[in-house]
């Protein structure tokens, strides 16, 4: 009792008040601000993501397309198919051994670059 009755006459009990309320502002700022930089994040990767799976489904229904042409021209599913599978083994093979090299990497970093500055 001696203790909040020194306390109060050094007015330790307001500043420790205006403290906590001080306190719960600021982390009340931090978050409002948190929140602001995560929905300003989604509002550039939602249409980010729409594009790559509209890019990803047109690229599905052209390597079919290509697959059954070729199935036409050869007249066997196996080497329509097999030519458009040939084709992304390439592709593959391509981009592992390019996965290295200084040029990707400052393409790549780049492009990330560009895309999180602040407009």
């Amino acid at each position: 009792m001696k203790n909040s009755k020194l306390m109060g006459l050094l007015g330790l009990d307001k500043i420790i008040e205006s403290l906590q309320k001080l306190l719960e502002v600021r982390i009340a700022m931090i978050r409002e601000e948190i929140e602001e930089k995560v929905a300003e994040k989604l509002a550039k990767l939602l249409p980010l993501l729409l594009v790559v799976s509209t890019i990803s489904l047109l690229i599905l229904f052209a390597s079919l397309t290509l697959a059954f042409y070729l199935t036409e021209i050869m007249e066997s599913y196996v080497y329509g198919f097999g030519i458009v599978s040939l084709g992304y083994l390439l592709l593959t093979i391509i981009f592992i051994l390019l996965k290295d090299s200084k040029f990707m990497k400052k393409v790549f970093s780049d492009s990330i670059n560009k895309s999180t500055k602040v407009e």
